[in-house]
């Protein structure tokens, strides 16, 4: 150790006396560990990091699916609770939980809708999380018809609030009702996502039937207890559902396709975005790769350069450990010098990353550097000094210090054996950069595709705000409300139209779905009933969207002002389960109790959930409806503009005012930002690989014209011999050009055969372009062989 120690102030003072190649290789190697330290942080928190809970590894959730009838996922209900909790041992608590918005007033601040979480008390076992002040909620508070209570969050508790200390037992008003406040939750709390800000009590009747979903589950593992002995017990009791509610027989849920899914809780967080990260990951390792290549071809010239030194030491008696410690002592130096700028640099772009990640991004306010990021660092960067080290290190092992005194003695000699390394290096750098940038020309064809989708209403010059007025069940009363903003707004300069509905398409939040009935229709009693979805519409909203109208009529403003029993619907609602006739026809949504509608109109295809999603039969109903389970809660109001439409933001307060001053307005957003931020997980994972790709490119290039040139350089002697006897520069260039194109062309078969490999791995990203798609193939290699030429002309040229 004393040796290596000795050996790196040594190079330290070596390298000041040479600072371009100190420089070159240490910015070099920096960039890469930033690049991969930067992403590894993302990944170690939202994919590896416990989440922020005691023993959360033994937190789980509970998922169904029925994709026979068209719903890959479903929330739980409160017989299915009552059933888990009563039938799984393997489960010590179970808890539900229900995402809710709520409207803050009084204290003489301005209204403010927050997100809120309806939970059962069991939820606090559950997380084993208690308040920091107070108490959380008691079984009491979970009863129907007890007095309200609320917890909040630390958040909410100090931007609201101030952080009094006498908050607990002071009232808040939510929609319009006094809430006891009884707890605040410690500081980093933020469950089910990072928006929560206050916890509601939710109440689940024990009596209801196997439907009625609406609330998600999770439930802490008995001690001893496994995922998968938890998976298994859940499963069996999926059996026994046709004994608890006798409306659900075996056969119906083999017709759905029924099933259950248990899980690790931070799984079910992270699983829309794991396969994503990992990708993203590994194409920054390639960066890195390509970077220590890069650096490893100036560790070899600088090695080449040393031997005349290296013969003294052999002389003086140095034996091979001591002269492997001055090249590992010189690696050592670099990879640390580059370790510690890369981290510098992984802590400013993390910071980047956490501005501009995508909002949608799970447990991105948890990303920062920690331990687990520092000790990586540290991996990488001895990782790097050892290979870096070994190189000149394992060609001095094969060579005898007969010959290293007499090379040394004489000055570099050149054979093909002293270049072949320095040519593998490079090979290998146009093999990552052919692999890197084919999975990056997929990704930015498959958003390009996506981005190209017809969503089926206008985007451009369309404005959107929500508005929830709070409290009150009275349909009637509520739709004037809005039909009140609506003209208020229809009022303001330089809007052309405007309407509204509960759900934006594309960002849809509060949509309902479920099975209903065609009149004159019966089916079989054991097949699949057909699924739709469903949500509130009121007039303009159409128009103004420019959804078109296929036949019928679209929504009137009488339409808000009275209970009618219709509903119109899609054209994908037509083709699936109408049989070509709609208009006059009849459905029932969501069981025998519910009035028959009338189908009055037929609008066309929009993409509810995604442009990457297909497109559903929707079913769309006045506000005065008489389903009782629509939500009227909140109103997304559309406008179409004749300008700019954020020019109007600044005038929709003062209208909304008019109405109600009370009322909160969230939400302002244009409808183009509202299908960007659709998109705005595969941009940032496109935007970063994409930037990878480059980096590899000008990284692979800069490495070729360097050991091209170290070549010539080297070869001078022999040129000037071919020269002498008769050959032309433009037979000195084709030698160049030969064994430069050589070793690029050996690059391109390894890299294609690796691309063929794993841009498989990118299928579940892609979208609209195979995988192996030979057009970019052959693109991106053409592309890669003309950089090569470039690189490799400039020294053949000289």
């Amino acid at each position: 150790m004393t040796t290596l120690l000795r050996e790196m102030v040594f190079s330290l003072r070596a390298l000041a006396k040479r600072p371009g190649y100190a420089v070159v290789s240490t910015l070099t190697l920096a960039l890469g560990f930033g690049a991969v330290v930067a992403i590894f942080t993302v990944v170690n928190a939202v994919l590896l990091r416990p989440l922020p809970f005691p023993d959360s590894q033994r937190v789980v959730s509970i998922r169904h699916h029925a994709p026979a009838i068209n719903l890959p996922e479903l929330q739980s209900s409160s017989g299915l609770f009552t059933h888990y909790r009563e039938g799984a041992p393997t489960l010590a608590v179970i808890a539900a939980y229900d995402s809710r918005e709520r409207n803050i007033t009084g204290d003489g601040a301005r209204p403010e809708r927050v997100r809120g979480a309806a939970v059962t008390p069991e939820i606090f076992d559950v997380l084993a999380t208690r308040p920091a002040i107070g108490r959380p909620f008691h079984e009491a508070d979970a009863r129907d018809n007890a007095a309200p209570v609320v917890i909040l969050t630390d958040t909410l508790w100090r931007s609201r609030f101030g952080a009094r200390e006498d908050i607990i037992g002071r009232r808040v008003e939510l929609d319009g009702m006094p809430a006891e406040v009884v707890g605040v939750m410690p500081a980093g709390f933020a469950y089910p996502d990072p928006e929560t800000r206050l916890l509601l009590p939710l109440w689940l009747d024990p009596a209801r039937p196997f439907g009625t979903f609406g609330t998600r589950l999770i439930a802490r593992l008995a001690p001893g207890v496994s995922v998968e002995a938890a998976r298994a017990q859940v499963q069996q009791l999926q059996g026994r559902i046709p004994e608890r509610f006798p409306d659900m027989t075996a056969d119906m849920l083999k017709s759905f396709g029924w099933g259950v899914t248990v899980e690790p809780l931070r799984d079910s967080v992270v699983r829309d975005v794991s396969a994503a990260l990992w990708i993203l990951f590994a194409a920054i390792g390639l960066v890195l790769l390509v970077a220590a290549a890069n650096v490893a071809n100036l560790f070899l010239v600088r090695a080449e350069s040393r031997q005349r030194e290296i013969a003294v030491r052999a002389a003086l008696g140095a034996g091979r450990g001591r002269i492997a410690a001055a090249f590992i002592g010189e690696s050592t130096v670099l990879a640390v010098i580059g370790g510690v700028a890369g981290l510098a640099l992984a802590a400013a772009g993390t910071q980047l990353l956490v501005a501009y990640g995508p909002a949608r991004l799970p447990r991105l306010h948890e990303v920062s550097i920690d331990a687990t990021v520092i000790a990586f660092a540290l991996a990488i960067t001895a990782a790097t000094a050892v290979a870096l080290g070994a190189l000149p290190v394992s060609n001095l092992a094969r060579r005898s210090f007969v010959a290293l005194l007499r090379d040394g003695g004489r000055g570099a000699t050149v054979g093909r054996h002293r270049h072949r390394v320095r040519q593998l290096l490079v090979a290998g750098q146009v093999t990552l950069a052919l692999v890197l940038l084919i999975g990056s020309a997929l990704m930015v064809q498959s958003l390009m595709r996506l981005r190209a989708v017809d969503p089926g209403f206008r985007v451009d010059g369309i404005l959107t705000a929500g508005i929830s007025p709070g409290g009150g069940d009275d349909r009637l009363r509520r739709a004037a409300f809005y039909q009140r903003v609506l003209d208020e707004v229809a009022t303001l300069p330089g809007v052309v139209s405007v309407g509204g509905a509960t759900s934006l398409p594309i960002a849809a939040s509060s949509m309902n779905g479920s099975s209903f009935d065609i009149q004159g229709r019966p089916r079989a009693e054991n097949q699949v009933p057909p699924v739709a979805m469903y949500h509130p519409v009121m007039s303009g909203y159409f128009e103004t969207l420019g959804i078109p109208l296929r036949a019928g009529r679209l929504p009137e403003r009488a339409d808000s002002e009275r209970v009618r029993p219709i509903v119109w619907v899609n054209e994908a609602f037509v083709r699936s389960f109408m049989d070509g006739r709609a208009l006059g026809e009849r459905i029932r949504i969501g069981g025998d109790d519910q009035d028959w509608l009338e189908i009055v109109g037929i609008v066309g295809d929009v993409r509810t959930f995604g442009l990457r999603e297909d497109v559903r039969p929707m079913a769309y109903v006045p506000p005065t409806t008489t389903l009782r389970s629509v939500n009227l809660d909140v109103l997304q109001v559309v406008m179409a503009t004749s300008g700019q439409p954020l020019s109007l933001a600044p005038m929709l307060r003062p209208a909304i005012d008019r109405v109600d001053p009370a009322v909160p307005l969230t939400s302002t957003r244009t409808m183009s930002d509202v299908v960007s931020g659709s998109l705005a997980q595969q941009s940032f994972a496109m935007t970063l690989v994409a930037i990878a790709a480059i980096v590899t490119l000008i990284l692979g290039a800069i490495g070729l014209y360097g050991v091209i040139s170290f070549i010539v350089s080297q070869r001078t002697v022999e040129i000037g011999v071919r020269m002498a006897l008769g050959a032309q520069p433009g037979d000195v260039q084709a030698l160049v050009l030969r064994q430069g194109l050589s070793v690029v062309f050996a690059g391109l078969v390894a890299g294609l055969i690796a691309a063929a490999g794993t841009t498989s791995l990118l299928r579940s990203q892609l979208f609209g372009v195979s995988a192996r798609d030979p057009l970019t193939f052959a693109a991106v290699a053409a592309v890669l062989v003309a950089v090569s030429l470039v690189a490799i002309y400039l020294p053949a040229r000289r």
